[in-house]
């Protein structure tokens, strides 16, 4: 209403003078020809011809700002009506040219997406021979710096590939009945080498409880935070995952480590793209931004709560809340 009232300001300025003018006119300059009644019959009518008009007006301008903030659609004989012919014509214009801009930008997308797609495959070839080639080699700290590369760089493409699709996943989701257990095995395997080699203690407690969601999507999640469980680490790392029922159906699955921790002050931001917390800006760690973005996204896209309890130097705990989907996929 505010807003409404400083556009129109003008126009409320000018109705008030003319209303005070007339009033002037009358009285002053017909006093010897008027009554008081005739005076006020008048000015009630002009108030509630003004009225009448500020709501009429009020309801054109409220469909107006919800139209071209996109609540609401309009037919090309809506939109002549309430903006006139030239008004309506011009966004006509502006919004197929919009939409031959979007439509453009979708393909290139989707050629994006197909190309880092094709990339990816194609690049787990050389990484395959590179295996068997440093299977062979001699040089044991040679064999183990190339190992630690290419496992590093299979995660990379991994990250890539499904990262990729993270923002046009319309035809890529599939949410089925499936086990906890399943998918942190999963997880934990693809991220084995790293857990192995900096000795790891991994709890796993998801018994045989099972969720609806999309279990590629849920492992890209947990593989997100196995490694900044592995980034983070302590001196004796521990990774623990805990399944907890609820009530109403509901599942909560807690991925906890004792690693580096948040600060407080960072923690509203942690989701935020390429947001790095104060403890990784001196370089010690390879901090992206991007890990716990795609966490949340991934929680977006699967209709996944998610809450972070996190003490510096004492480590993070993550918990995930699955909503009971089975009446919704029944149907």
């Amino acid at each position: 209403m505010k807003d409404y009232l400083k556009d129109r300001a003008g126009i409320f300025l000018i109705l008030l003078f003319l209303g005070c003018f007339g009033n002037f006119y009358l009285v002053f300059l017909c006093a010897s020809h008027l009554y008081f009644q005739d005076l006020l019959y008048l000015d009630l009518l002009f108030l509630a011809a003004a009225l009448a008009g500020f709501l009429w007006d009020l309801c054109r301008w409220k469909k107006a700002g919800d139209y071209l903030k996109g609540k609401i659609s309009l037919t090309p004989a809506e939109q002549e009506k309430l903006f006139g012919k030239k008004t309506a014509a011009y966004i006509q214009k502006k919004e197929e040219e919009q939409g031959r801009e979007v439509r453009r930008l979708l393909g290139e997308q989707e050629d994006l997406i197909e190309y880092i797609g094709k990339w990816s495959h194609e690049a787990k070839l050389p990484l395959a021979a590179l295996k068997l080639i440093n299977e062979r080699n001699q040089d044991r700290e040679a064999s183990f710096q190339m190992k630690d590369s290419i496992a590093r760089m299979e995660s990379l493409i991994h990250t890539v590939m499904l990262g990729s699709k993270l923002h046009h996943p319309e035809h890529d989701v599939r949410f089925e009945k499936i086990s906890l257990k399943e998918a942190v095995g999963e997880a934990l395997k693809n991220q084995s080498y790293f857990l192995i080699h900096h000795n790891f203690e991994i709890k796993e407690e998801t018994g045989k409880i099972q969720v609806y969601t999309d279990k590629r999507w849920l492992v890209y999640l947990l593989d997100q935070l196995i490694q900044n469980g592995v980034k983070y680490r302590s001196q004796h790392p521990f990774l623990a995952f805990k399944a907890v029922k609820e009530e109403q159906g509901c599942v909560t699955l807690y991925v906890e480590d004792n690693g580096l921790g948040i600060a407080s002050e960072d923690l509203p931001f942690i989701f935020r793209k390429g947001f790095v917390g104060k403890n990784h800006r001196k370089g010690d760690y390879r901090s992206t931004g991007m890990g716990l973005y795609f966490v949340k996204e991934i929680c977006e896209l699967l209709h996944i709560e998610i809450r972070v309890f996190s003490e510096p130097g004492k480590g993070s705990r993550f918990a995930f809340r699955f909503q009971d989907l089975s009446e919704h996929l029944l149907l």
